[in-house]
């Protein structure tokens, strides 16, 4: 993991220190609206260099998942609602080029927080992202699919027993969940100039 680290902050360093690595990026930044299964939100995509950006979405989502009560050492299913943000750092690259489009896949990872809507106070997680980006060349759009695989935490400062809801009957902090995502975004981008 301290490995990963470093090949990160060196490749940050390098497209900070370098303008022919920086005039070689897609787009400078985009902006724009994020659908996916029980989730909505907004999306915006900056770029430090060709292959390194940094991804945030805001959104409200509505899991339904399958964890571990950690209070009560047992397992269930369970339903919550949240307003969070996903922030990501990704390494994309082009896969392929046409006269009027790119399309580019990437890879990353990153980290979700947020506050839950009912019955529990907070979440936190930690999820990867893997997805493709199709670019237009002459307009200003962007759309991305991917699929953000993770683990998350719900916890309460109640420390208390809850009657959460019907999927699960008893609930202490925290939750230990498998935490998911598959986000479809449309974004309009600030090309360089």
């Amino acid at each position: 993991m301290k490995k990963l680290y470093s090949y990160v902050i060196a490749a940050l360093f390098l497209c900070l220190i370098s303008n022919k690595i920086m005039a070689q990026e897609p787009y400078k930044a985009s902006v724009g609206g994020l659908l996916a299964p029980f989730a909505v939100g907004v999306s915006s995509k900056f770029f430090f260099c060709e292959h390194l950006a940094f991804q945030a979405d805001i959104l409200q989502k509505t899991g339904f998942t399958f964890g571990k009560n950690i209070g009560y050492n047992d397992y269930g299913l369970r339903l919550y609602w949240d307003l969070e943000t996903n922030l990501n750092f990704v390494f994309q690259k082009k896969l392929k080029e046409k006269k009027i489009s790119e399309l580019f896949w990437f890879i990353g990872g990153g980290t979700s927080f947020g506050y839950t809507i009912k019955d529990i106070d907070g979440k936190f997680g930690v999820n990867a992202i893997v997805g493709l980006e199709y670019l237009f060349k002459n307009c200003p759009m962007a759309i991305q699919i991917d699929f953000r695989p993770g683990y998350g935490m719900l916890f309460s400062f109640d420390k208390t027993d809850k009657y959460v809801n019907q999927f699960w009957s008893r609930q202490l902090s925290p939750w230990s969940h498998f935490d998911w995502m598959i986000g479809f975004s449309i974004r309009y981008t600030f090309k360089k100039k």
